[in-house]
């Protein structure tokens, strides 16, 4: 059965995470360095090139291979995404951001791509079982309700230090 995500899609979704980084990085312009939101520009013009390069080769190119480069293009974005959330964390010590970056960005970009990933896989025959990819998405609504009930109430977290 042919899946109805072709593996373009993940580019795209790639492009989409390099301009949304883009764009917030430029709103939180005093926490970040002033190069690094058109640095993030460049790295969804290059999604763009990538989606050029692929319509180009696209007869000698598989659809496995497409799929592999494509999530590799995603995975660089996505390590963006978490890595922006180590800076704000770890280097400016704005902990609320972060947490706030965390619950707002981080994870709901983590989950989507690894639903459409576990999606595209299951849906091409691939040995991803449905089994895994529901146990993926419970811990991710554990982790993300975790959060937020951290974020919204701190004493929780005080609470849960002291045992």
């Amino acid at each position: 059965m042919a899946s109805p995500i072709l593996p373009e899609f993940f580019a795209l979704l790639s492009v989409d995470l390099f301009a949304l980084l883009s764009m917030l990085t430029c709103l939180l312009e005093e926490k970040f360095p002033k190069a690094i939101s058109y640095i993030y520009v460049m790295g969804a013009l290059m999604g763009f090139g990538h989606l050029w390069v692929s319509r180009e080769f696209l007869i000698f190119f598989g659809d496995y291979m497409r799929f592999l480069y494509s999530v590799l293009y995603l995975a660089i974005a996505l390590a963006n995404v978490v890595a922006v959330n180590l800076y704000l964390a770890i280097s400016k010590k704005s902990w609320t951001l972060a947490k706030a970056w965390s619950v707002v960005v981080t994870f709901p970009t983590l989950f989507i791509s690894i639903f459409f990933v576990y999606n595209y896989g299951h849906l091409q025959g691939a040995a991803f079982p449905l089994l895994m990819l529901q146990l993926v998405l419970a811990g991710s609504v554990v982790i993300l309700g975790t959060s937020i009930s951290v974020i919204l109430s701190p004493a929780l977290l005080k609470k849960l230090r002291r045992r």
